[in-house]
């Protein structure tokens, strides 16, 4: 047996065990099976990862991140418990210097724009935000049009970047790390460990991740197109549901979901 057909059954087998345990509820073992066969999925070249059934290439990846990834949940808990986590979920607050809101409808759920007197200040996801903290709604505000106008477009699959102003606030870290998200193609992502090393210091993944978590313009500025290295969905302030499915409409995980 060659080198490369023992690490290709090697990945497998630490890829069923992990199934194996998850399937008898004993997490902490699925967990720690699975994040081994991450480490050795990770090591595989291109060539050598599509030797891996399809079946197993998606469970690591994609559907056991949201198990044992922030927003995991346990067979029989997906109910009660994942409603409960929901309700105790710290929720946003408007950004200080909007003036207008407006609440849209989506393929991905009720939305809630912000707009300031620059321009788009906030996009949320409407159960992720405190409703006492929105301003008003203005039908006349430019902002608002232009950003409602766009996001149709593009949850129609008519447009592939925005044009409309932007005015998020932030610390000079998080301003930074927004900006490096605004080039990122429509329908392509990278990995935190590359938008830290655009930041120039490849070590502050994780600070990149938090500064992407508290992303106030959602979908226009794509915090959704950063995965984690290893292929995996990772965390995403609207939920990993709705990351998935913005990739999705974006012609991502088509070959694996589709």
């Amino acid at each position: 047996m060659s080198l490369r057909t023992e690490k290709i059954k090697e990945v497998v087998g630490k890829i069923r065990e992990a199934r194996r345990y998850w399937d008898a509820h004993r997490n902490k073992a699925a967990r720690r099976e699975r994040e081994l066969a991450l480490e050795l999925y990770s090591e595989l070249t291109e060539e050598e990862k599509k030797e891996i059934p399809e079946k197993l290439r998606v469970w690591l990846r994609y559907r056991s991140e949201k198990y044992f990834g922030e927003e995991r949940t346990s067979p029989g808990q997906r109910g009660s418990q994942s409603k409960k986590l929901a309700k105790t979920k710290k929720k946003a607050h408007a950004p200080r210097h909007s003036i207008a809101s407006r609440r849209i409808n989506s393929p991905v759920g009720s939305l809630v724009l912000l707009s300031s007197r620059k321009g788009i200040s906030g996009l949320y996801f409407s159960d992720r935000i405190e409703r006492s903290t929105l301003p008003e709604g203005n039908d006349k505000d430019r902002f608002l049009n232009q950003a409602e106008e766009e996001l149709g477009e593009y949850f129609r699959g008519e447009r592939t970047s925005f044009e409309v102003s932007l005015d998020p606030k932030g610390s000079e870290f998080q301003r930074d790390a927004w900006r490096q998200l605004l080039p990122i193609p429509y329908g392509e992502t990278i990995s935190y460990c590359e938008q830290a090393r655009r930041m120039g210091d490849f070590r502050a993944v994780r600070a990149v991740g938090t500064a992407n978590g508290a992303n106030p313009i959602s979908i226009i500025i794509p915090c959704h197109r950063v995965i984690g290295k290893n292929g995996s969905l990772t965390g995403f302030g609207g939920g990993l549901d709705r990351k998935e499915k913005l990739l999705r409409l974006e012609g991502l995980l088509l070959d694996l979901f589709g």
